[in-house]
């Protein structure tokens, strides 16, 4: 297990209207295997209320950055992008600053950038995004690590396409439902239900899920990597842009530092 520190780090943050907790718990072994680090993280989100969205553990060795991630009503998650957003902002206020951050996950390996103070990015190889080639219902089906059932709509916000996605993201096999409405080649607003959490101010699965399916990667190779503007019903906005040399997409967007605390270390309880 974990070699707890003194304290464990205990920040929250605002992406983008995701209220995200950050907590470090230590150092770990390179032998650990993700399954013997879930019992560190199931008590300390326990212990840690703070009204999260979304609950984020780190753990550090000399080489590696792991995170795990669980939602409000405990079922976890293999990746969050507003979460990987925050993380550089998170080590950087746990010790010496830094801008950037790779973090490994359960599916996948990702880098977290401070851009400044206020913005945060999370960068996304594009293996790690399976587009399935089925559909139901005529809605498009996105694995991000976090599965996404994207609807087209034309007007905001049918009543019916609601129901449905707050039915689909509270079921017992529940999926993240997006309703999307295209307002420009670049440019598309949504309202996301999550699993696990209900309707959510932003996404960055989402975001990402939705330029990877509705993007236009294939018109004019020079237009690949033109940023794509995701606005969310709340207000809040995400960029996405694609990366052709590094063949990954990148979600940038709004950080907020909410709360910098600490909580005793396990071994003190």
């Amino acid at each position: 297990m974990p070699d707890m520190a003194t304290v464990h780090g205990c920040h929250v943050y605002n992406a983008a209207g995701n209220k995200i907790l950050w907590l470090d718990a230590g150092d770990f072994s390179l032998e650990a295997h993700f399954d013997q680090l879930r019992d560190t993280c199931r008590i300390l989100a326990r212990r840690c209320k703070f009204g999260q969205e979304m609950t984020a553990v780190l753990f550090r060795s000399s080489r590696i950055t792991r995170a795990l991630f669980w939602n409000p009503d405990g079922t976890e998650e293999a990746v969050c992008g507003n979460a990987i957003r925050c993380a550089a902002h998170f080590v950087s206020g746990q010790s010496a600053p830094i801008d950037r951050i790779t973090i490994e996950t359960t599916h996948g390996t990702y880098l977290s950038r401070k851009l400044n103070t206020n913005h945060g990015s999370a960068t996304m190889p594009a293996h790690t995004i399976r587009i399935e080639t089925k559909t139901i219902n005529g809605d498009l089906l996105v694995d991000v690590g976090t599965p996404h059932r994207i609807r087209l709509v034309m007007e905001e916000w049918p009543d019916d396409a609601v129901r449905e996605a707050i039915a689909c993201s509270s079921g017992p096999h529940p999926v993240n439902f997006d309703l999307v409405r295209r307002i420009g080649p670049y440019h598309f607003r949504a309202r996301i239900f999550e699993r696990g959490v209900g309707e959510t101010a932003s996404c960055g699965t989402g975001a990402a899920a939705i330029v990877a399916a509705l993007g236009e990667f294939y018109t004019d190779p020079q237009d690949r990597e033109h940023p794509y503007l995701i606005e969310f019903a709340s207000g809040e906005q995400l960029n996405v842009t694609y990366n052709q040399s590094l063949d990954s997409i990148e979600i940038s967007g709004r950080v907020e530092l909410l709360t910098a605390s600490s909580i005793p270390h396990l071994s003190s309880i």
